[in-house]
């Protein structure tokens, strides 16, 4: 989806919602999924901004230098999983039944927010991880 606003000098006049790939029917579907009733190009807008920050390889003007196509998908992937399951995320976190101390709150990741995992991992954990190509 496309979201396009037309403006006349500082006054938005129209909105208009565009389809870039896909058929209609399959992007009404992926919208009654997330539970949206109109489309909003704000969640990945977001995403792609947090991408860009921590991966120094998208970000528009840089020192960083990754030509090769592997090297740029492999720090999209790191980026992604240290924000998946390393970064703790202020908007998923639980507030504590009984508060410890200080402590209102219990930190998750994304990951813990879908139930793949049960706690915050440590970035050494996941450089240990084993991971295995898949089979072609």
């Amino acid at each position: 989806m496309q979201v396009v606003k037309h403006r006349q000098g500082k006054q938005l006049v129209e909105v208009d919602i565009v389809k870039a790939y896909g058929s209609w029917k399959r992007i009404k579907q992926g919208l009654d999924d997330l539970g949206y009733n109109q489309p909003n190009t704000s969640a990945v807008e977001r995403f792609n901004a947090t991408a860009r920050r921590m991966n120094a390889h998208q970000v528009r003007r840089s020192l960083a230098f990754a030509h090769r196509t592997e090297t740029r998908r492999a720090f999209a992937w790191w980026s992604a999983t240290v924000y998946n399951w390393v970064r703790p995320h202020r908007s998923l976190r639980l507030e504590l039944d009984v508060p410890q101390g200080n402590k209102r709150f219990q930190p998750r990741t994304p990951a813990m927010a879908m139930g793949l995992a049960e706690r915050i991992w440590e970035v050494a954990e996941v450089l240990r991880y084993p991971v295995y190509p898949k089979s072609v």
